[in-house]
């Protein structure tokens, strides 16, 4: 496979330095670097230290790839002038859109962190924009390629559960003390939401992957701090197309940089139960649990699963996040990528849906599902 020549943009954000890392294992050249702007040279750019979370990046040569790229403090000029063809943004929700309209205008790919605009109004157009365009724009919902997760969608699509009748999950991170809150991530006008639209998005879109149908209707209710604007945390309950029930958990809550999280899948014949992320700091795999009562499970109706997840190419968080990426990479021209931009109005549709009904109350149907 040839190099292909990246722009990043958004340098600035602290999951830069393991996508950096990860972009040594990948065949991309990175070419360019920008903290939109901000003017700055590549020995301003220096591994981050303080983390809310329990990633580490020991190892990685930040400096050295600074060293090769071109530092642009406007990203309009980077994607219009560095010769790249996909540019890999880590940056502010309220932003973004603007730098995917100006790729899709260069015949630029995009590679974005989630969820690539604050609510789904702003990026429906672009959606419909680079289908026109025949640009691929890529959302990094990683869970996808966890092995718990493709092993749950596998067992769903071949009908093993039988008529599925309920799911729940949680994903809980550490407390916003943990955070720098001086951050757009933490701020409302800029990035819209707090946990559901940082952290708890992954499951939403999990539960959508997994189960193979859009959520229909939620009904949500948050807590928000007495010092800040953002949701603290969010509780959710969902329908999906077919009448799958869902309860969902997500907040700062942890007293420790780390994750507490859980996935369950509730059929009629059978149950499954799994954490999906790893905490390498509390065990060493990551099990899932499944119950049948089926006649080809009654010998032993009780089985698990323990998933050593391998993190020789990608140190931060596993191997299945480099083979996401490269997997990107590799069906960008064609189109055929892990999670795409139509992937990411779902899950910002449902996010609308939920950060409405928990400004006002009661169910709210789900926009264009």
């Amino acid at each position: 496979m040839s190099q292909t020549k990246v722009g990043y943009i958004g340098v600035d954000h602290h999951h830069r330095d393991p996508y950096l890392q990860l972009s040594a294992q990948l065949p991309v050249e990175m070419v360019a670097l920008c903290e939109p702007g901000k003017e700055y040279t590549a020995a301003d750019i220096q591994p981050h230290t303080d983390r809310p979370d329990e990633i580490a990046t020991d190892g990685a040569d930040i400096g050295e790839i600074a060293d090769r790229a071109a530092i642009y403090a406007d990203p309009t000029e980077l994607i219009a002038d560095a010769g790249v063809d996909v540019i890999w943004v880590t940056y502010r929700n309220d932003e973004v859109p603007g730098f995917i309209d100006a790729a899709i205008d260069h015949g630029v790919d995009v590679i974005c962190e989630k969820p690539l605009a604050r609510t789904a109004a702003d990026l429906r157009p672009l959606a419909e924009r680079a289908d026109e365009a025949d640009v691929t724009i890529g959302v990094n919902y990683i869970y996808r390629y966890a092995a718990a997760a493709q092993a749950l969608k596998a067992r769903v699509d071949d009908g093993f559960f039988g008529d599925i009748w309920s799911v729940d999950g949680r994903y809980i991170g550490s407390k916003l003390d943990y955070r720098n809150r001086s951050h757009y991530i933490y701020d409302d006008a800029i990035s819209r939401g707090g946990s559901l639209q940082w952290i708890g998005l992954h499951w939403i879109d999990l539960f959508m992957y997994v189960l193979g149908e859009p959520i229909t209707s939620v009904c949500a209710r948050s807590r928000t701090p007495a010092d800040g604007d953002i949701d603290e945390g969010m509780a959710v309950q969902f329908e999906t197309e077919s009448g799958i029930m869902g309860t969902f958990q997500t907040g700062y809550y942890l007293g420790e940089p780390e994750k507490d999280t859980r996935f369950a899948v509730y059929g009629e014949n059978a149950t499954a139960d799994t954490p999906l992320h790893h905490n390498r700091a509390r065990r060493s795999t990551v099990p899932l649990d499944i119950v049948s009562d089926g006649d080809a499970w009654a010998t032993a109706p009780k089985r698990g699963t323990e998933f050593e997840y391998g993190y020789e190419r990608f140190p931060a968080w596993g191997d299945y996040v480099w083979k996401f990426f490269a997997h990107y990479f590799e069906g960008r021209e064609s189109g055929a990528i892990p999670a795409d931009v139509h992937d990411a109005v779902r899950v910002l549709s449902v996010l609308d849906a939920a950060y409405e009904s928990a400004a006002g109350g009661g169910w709210v149907a789900v926009e264009d599902v």
